[in-house]
């Protein structure tokens, strides 16, 4: 569908940011004689994987420009210590609380989405009036906004009238004086659906500012409500990602640069010079013998996963996969920490280590910035990616992660023998829009029960490259090329954005480029 929206019109409702401004941590002073060329904004974990653990900052920094990293945790340590080894200004900054934030995005998509015609938006709304049961004040909200999208499909003029309403308070004359501050001559939005990030990006159009979404995830654009602003260019992972910028915000495909995604090369250098063996050893496992490998997610997108692990645990015990096949159980930060959470799972997953079956638990730091990993996380899990004769998960991105090492994905969207209701069920996951693209390739297979998910592992430990071509294209068009060259593009990307004609960076990147797929 072609948005309706500008930029200018993609705003959101009135905040009153709070600014730290903490250059200690770098030794550097940032005055109007010392401008910034780049800055990227950092408030969520998985975007500082994307730019820290690749060494894109680093690479820019090398090309003798002057960047920045802002974030709304200074002293993240592992965002401290990557800043003060590559010479990067580090700036603080917090927007609105995180309750308001969070609850005014849930109210917004009333107003600015089709909600009814997207699963992931609609069992949003599902959740909602099922959690605020008892609770009047909230009911009443959840079915006030409910109503009014139901009457902007009649009267359009709500949404314009939400829009202008948003418009009137967007210009945040805090967020323009940090930016004056900081002084960028671009500034690049990982996490564009946050309030803070969106408060930005539309003060540097005020200001006059270059601006670019170079987002972290696959499912940003299309499950998580509109962007509250947009940018000038934006940088895609691949051909999926490319055509959801132009379907649903209407982006000119000259403004998109396909690049890849960052964090994945450290997949091709795996690929090259695997190191699995120590990282199996630590967990305690036989590096020479073969294991499954299952990546979880919430409680809150498969509220049951913790029970098909356990089932799978019973039957890897009782050789259903062979004598000699192992386990590893990775849970998700989201298993671990956060308001998606279940604590009691943790002690359920303990209670599995065995001789054949470990644990491997994400490797988080303390930090206000949501689940931010060490630096050393991303070779371990791809190590452990590569090594694995299958992985399974019931929708992340770590499908993605695995195909770029070469292994077989099963997904698991079923609820261990319960019959759930479809709305609070992992069987929704599959038709969420990232990913019912995602199966539309067929590089995945997908298992509805225990005997689908017995066939298909059976399968591709027999023959490893089954459906091969298949996730070869899968990846292809979630991606690009899988060279290892995604951040270099992204650097030259970045650099091609501010019209530096003297780049140095090995490879070049060209707007709405056409790469070859490897399987036609």
């Amino acid at each position: 569908m072609s948005c309706e929206l500008t930029s200018c019109e993609l705003l959101y409702f009135p905040t009153t940011p709070t600014r730290q401004h903490d250059n200690t941590s770098t030794g550097q002073h940032i005055n109007n004689m010392n401008k910034i060329d780049i800055a990227y904004i950092v408030s969520h974990g998985f975007a500082a994987r994307m730019v820290l653990q690749t060494g894109l900052l680093k690479k820019l920094v090398e090309q003798g420009k002057k960047v920045a990293l802002i974030t709304p945790d200074a002293n993240d340590p592992n965002i401290k210590a990557v800043c003060e080894e590559a010479n990067i200004a580090l700036y603080e900054y917090e927007g609105s609380g995180k309750r308001w934030s969070n609850q005014y995005l849930r109210m917004r998509k009333y107003f600015l989405e089709d909600v009814e015609q997207n699963v992931a938006l609609l069992e949003k709304h599902k959740r909602s009036k099922a959690e605020n049961k008892g609770n009047l004040k909230r009911q009443s909200l959840v079915a006030f906004c409910y109503a009014m999208y139901k009457f902007n499909k009649v009267f359009p003029w709500i949404r314009k009238l939400f829009i202008r309403y948003e418009q009137k308070y967007i210009n945040t004359p805090a967020a323009e004086t940090f930016l004056k501050e900081v002084q960028p001559r671009l500034l690049v939005s990982t996490y564009p659906v946050s309030l803070t990030e969106g408060i930005l990006l539309n003060a540097a159009q005020q200001l006059n500012i270059q601006t670019t979404i170079h987002l972290l995830s696959w499912d940003n654009i299309s499950c998580k409500g509109r962007f509250p602003a947009l940018a000038d260019k934006y940088i895609a992972w691949g051909t999926v990602m490319s055509d959801e910028f132009q379907s649903y915000y209407g982006i000119e495909e000259k403004d998109i640069y396909h690049c890849g995604v960052p964090h994945f090369d450290a997949h091709i250098d795996v690929l090259k010079q695997p190191n699995i063996r120590p990282f199996i050893e630590r967990l305690g496992l036989n590096p020479d013998k073969p294991y499954l490998f299952f990546a979880m997610s919430s409680p809150h997108f498969a509220p049951r996963e913790i029970d098909i692990v356990e089932w799978l645990s019973e039957k890897i015990e009782a050789n259903l996969f062979g004598d000699e096949m192992q386990f590893i159980i990775r849970p998700h930060p989201q298993n671990v920490t956060g308001s998606m959470a279940d604590k009691t799972w943790l002690g359920r997953l303990d209670s599995l280590i065995s001789h054949r079956v470990k644990v491997d638990y994400p490797q988080l730091v303390e930090s206000n910035l949501q689940w931010s990993m060490k630096q050393s996380d991303m070779l371990r899990l791809s190590n452990m990616l590569a090594g694995a004769s299958v992985c399974m998960n019931s929708g992340s991105t770590v499908s993605i992660d695995a195909f770029m090492v070469d292994t077989p994905v099963v997904l698991t969207v079923f609820d261990a023998d319960e019959e759930r209701d479809y709305w609070f069920s992992a069987r929704r996951i599959a038709d969420f829009p990232h990913m019912k693209k995602f199966l539309s390739f067929n590089g995945a297979s997908v298992a509805r029960n225990f005997d689908d998910l017995t066939k298909h592992l059976k399968n591709y430990i027999e023959n490893p490259k089954a459906n091969w071509e298949a996730r070869q294209h899968t990846r292809y068009m979630e991606c690009g090329e899988n060279d290892g060259e995604a951040t270099n593009r992204v650097c030259a990307a970045i650099l091609d954005i501010l019209g530096d004609t003297n780049q140095q960076v090995s490879v070049q990147i060209e707007k709405n480029s056409t790469l070859t797929n490897p399987v036609e």
